[in-house]
Order: C-alpha cells, then sequence, then structure tokens
C-alpha cells in the first residue's frame, strides 16, 4: 500500500480492523453449518458480482445484495458476511478498456477494502435484523416487516457512508456531498433488489437450494436484457460524440472545446446542488451543444475576421438547428431544450428565442456561462485566450445582462476556489 495517500492507508485500515472485529464476534455466534449451501450461495454471489451493469451516470447495478439478504435471513449474519465477502474477493469484472478484472491483477489495497466493506455492511445488517425482531432459519421471516426494513436501512446508510468517505479522500469532496450523490442512486437499485432477496430467501426454504439455482437463470436473463438496453444507449451517445468530435476536428481553435464546457458546467451544477439527472443532462448537452454547426457554411465557421451581419444571422441558427437534431432522438429531447436556449440572455437579447431571466432554462443558462468562459480562455483565429482572471472579471461585469447573475457568481466562486486549491498544491 505504500503508493497510495497515507490518510486512505490509514482508512482501510481502519475498516480492516472494524471488520475483523465484526467477523470475530459473529464467528463465536454462529450455529449455522451447511456446507452445500454455502458453495451454491458463495458461487451465486461471485456470478453476480462479477455481472454488474454500469449506469450512463454513476455507480452501478447489481444483484449481488439479493444473495447477501437472502443469506443472512437463511444462515444469519455470519453467513451472509462469508457469502458476500468471498464473492467479492472471486469476483471476475470485465471493464471496458481494462478487460477483466481479478484477485490476480487488482491491488492488494483495493481487495482489503472491498472485502472489509462487506464484512462490516453486511454483518451489522444482519445483525440489526436480528436485534430488530428478524427471523433466521425460516420462511416465517415474511412476518417481520419491520426487520427488513429497519436492515435495508441500515445496509443502505453503511454502504453510502463507508463509500462517500472513500470518494471524498480521493477527490477532495465534501463527505456529505458524496453521501448524498450515492444516496440518490443506491436507494431505488437497493429497493428492487432487497425484493429479489425475499423472494431468493422464500424460494429456499419452500423448495430448497437448486430451486435457488434454477430462480437465478431469469434474472441473469433480465440482466442482459436491461444490459442491452444501457449498451444501445451508450453506442448512440459514442456515435454523437464522435460526430461532435469530427465537427470540432475541422477547427483546430475548437477542438476540445465540447468537453471543456461539459467539464466546466458539470461544476457549477454540482455547486448550485442539481440533481444527478439534470447534471447529467446539462454533460450530454455540453457534448452536444454545437452539433447544429453541421447545418452552417464551413467558411462561415472557419472566417478568421469579423462575421458580416448576414453571415452572423446564419449563425444564430446553429442552436435551433442542433435541437431540431436532438427533439428526434428518445432519450435525448431534454437534452434538446437546453441546446436549443444556450444562447439565450438573461436581459432577453439572445437567440433563438429571446428568453429572459426565469424563462431561460436553468441548465440552458448554466450552459451559456460555461460555454461563453471557454471561449474566453480559448485561443481564436482574431486573438489570443484571455487569462482565468480576466475571463472571470467578463463573467462579472456581464452579470444581470447577459448571465443569471446568481449563477454567474457562483461560477466566478468555484472557479476562484479551484485556483486557490490548485495554488496550495503547487506550494506543498
Amino acid at each position: 500500500m505504500g503508493n497510495i495517500p497515507r490518510r486512505l492507508k490509514y482508512y482501510i485500515v481502519f475498516l480492516f480492523l472494524i471488520s475483523s472485529i465484526v467477523f470475530y464476534s459473529l464467528y463465536i455466534n454462529n450455529t449455522f453449518y451447511d456446507l452445500k449451501f454455502l458453495i451454491i450461495f458463495i458461487l451465486l454471489s461471485a456470478i453476480a458480482e462479477s455481472l454488474p451493469i454500469p449506469l450512463p451516470n454513476e455507480g452501478a447495478v447489481s444483484v449481488g445484495f439479493a444473495i447477501s439478504l437472502a443469506s443472512v435471513i437463511i444462515g444469519g449474519p455470519l453467513i451472509g458476511a462469508l457469502v458476500t465477502a468471498v464473492g467479492v474477493f472471486l469476483r471476475v469484472v470485465k471493464l471496458p478498456g481494462r478487460g477483466y478484472v481479478h484477485l490476480f491483477n487488482t491491488p492488494i489495497y483495493k481487495t482489503i477494502f472491498n472485502v472489509s466493506q462487506m464484512i462490516i455492511v453486511i454483518g451489522l445488517t444482519g445483525i440489526v435484523y436480528i436485534k430488530t425482531g428478524g427471523v433466521v432459519g425460516s420462511s416465517d421471516f415474511i412476518t417481520a416487516p419491520l426487520a427488513i426494513l429497519a436492515s435495508f436501512t441500515v445496509y443502505v446508510l453503511l454502504n453510502t457512508v463507508i463509500m462517500a468517505e472513500l470518494m471524498s479522500l480521493l477527490s477532495g469532496q465534501s463527505i456529505i456531498k458524496m453521501w448524498m450523490r450515492n444516496l440518490k442512486w443506491i436507494i431505488p437499485n437497493a429497493a428492487a433488489v432487497s425484493a429479489l432477496g425475499l423472494i431468493i430467501a422464500l424460494a429456499y426454504f419452500k423448495l430448497g437450494a437448486f430451486a435457488v439455482v434454477i430462480f437465478f437463470g431469469p434474472l441473469l436473463l433480465a440482466r442482459h436484457s436491461f444490459k442491452l438496453y444501457v449498451d444501445m444507449k451508450h453506442v448512440y451517445m459514442e456515435t454523437i460524440q464522435a460526430l461532435t468530435n469530427a465537427m470540432e476536428a475541422k477547427d483546430a481553435y475548437t477542438s476540445g472545446h465540447a468537453e471543456r464546457v461539459g467539464k466546466y458546467a458539470v461544476k457549477l451544477a454540482r455547486a448550485l446542488n442539481l440533481s444527478d439527472r439534470r447534471i447529467e443532462n446539462i454533460k450530454n448537452a455540453a457534448i452536444l451543444h454545437d452539433i447544429g454547426k453541421i447545418g452552417i457554411d464551413d467558411q462561415i465557421l472557419r472566417k478568421p475576421g469579423k462575421l458580416t451581419y448576414e453571415e452572423y444571422e446564419k449563425i444564430k441558427k446553429h442552436p435551433s438547428i442542433g435541437a431540431e437534431i436532438l427533439k428526434e432522438v428518445n432519450f435525448l429531447k431534454e437534452v434538446s431544450s437546453i441546446v436549443r436556449h444556450h444562447h439565450e440572455r438573461y436581459d432577453g437579447k439572445g437567440y433563438p428565442d429571446g428568453l429572459k431571466e426565469d424563462e431561460i432554462p436553468v441548465e440552458a443558462a448554466i450552459l451559456a456561462i460555461a460555454d461563453v468562459y471557454d471561449a474566453m480562455t480559448s485561443d481564436r483565429p482574431y486573438r489570443k485566450a484571455l487569462t482565468k482572471e480576466v475571463a472571470l472579471s467578463e463573467i462579472e461585469k456581464n452579470a444581470g445582462t447577459q448571465f443569471n447573475p446568481e449563477f454567474a457568481k457562483m461560477f466566478v466562486k468555484v472557479m476562484r476556489n479551484e485556483g486557490e486549491k490548485e495554488m496550495l498544491t503547487n506550494v506543498n
């Protein structure tokens, strides 16, 4: 663990010690011994943990908790923790661009973290299940809904807090902010998977262990179908991204513009506490905000000097052209509105619709600031890039006329704070 930050190293050691205490306390109180059950459920856990579905935002959907919850109900907290920890230990996950990731090519500290996390989370979830009246080893567990709800709550809280602290240590962002972001996507996923766990436990009690294996087949088919949908959406976005990149490649001065705009816009959106869904829409809109320039003559786009009135009027059509292209794509309909209005002004003097103040979609107002900031801090045929501070001063000066004043103020604050952090990092 020599190459990782000291605070992260201490955090992993702390989790390892806590997990050891939890595991030992569960072990000395365990009365369940069924080798056939352990082998079957560890294999199911390893398969479930090996087949997560990466989401378009962050995180992944896995049915692993279904096996964990069923194991707790059938065999108790130790069995649930053991099944989950060994399943995570044995998993083989295929990651884009990295191939298969498994025990033998994963840094030891990551394995220690993952296994320790699972022992703590599932072990304590199991303890809470029993302490709140949960029934172990019998189909009567369905008569204790309070215990199921309590264990679900503990699972969500522990999982999100442990991951939030990890992400906070890695990114330097607030643990509360990291926790809230984790909480939003894990609750619906965990709720759905918990229901599957209850069904698996019931199937085991009524039909036996091998019935669970048969039941697991349709789960994998459902997982495969959902993954095909996610992959199709991903391929569609990659195609549009490639189209945007090809358009940017025609002009060296705009190369990487969309990516940078997305980075700035997402920072502002997070500072304004927008939901993950809205942030994802902003990110996609940033990638695609100039897609309408496909319909504009290259000579106008590349013109080094000042545009004529007629040429400028043609350029002003690109937001509406882009919106028309995107609204035909079902999952980009919300994005099309952002793209259409990213050149509107707070004072109503923008285009294409002359919207003003709160008439402008929040996402479009955010994108407008990020777009202008990147344009100012990038070289253009007719001028050199402005410095970061000069560009931020321009944003401040135009707050309330060109830009939403609240958003402009927050953007300047975020960018200046970021600059101060970079200076401190360089000094240290």
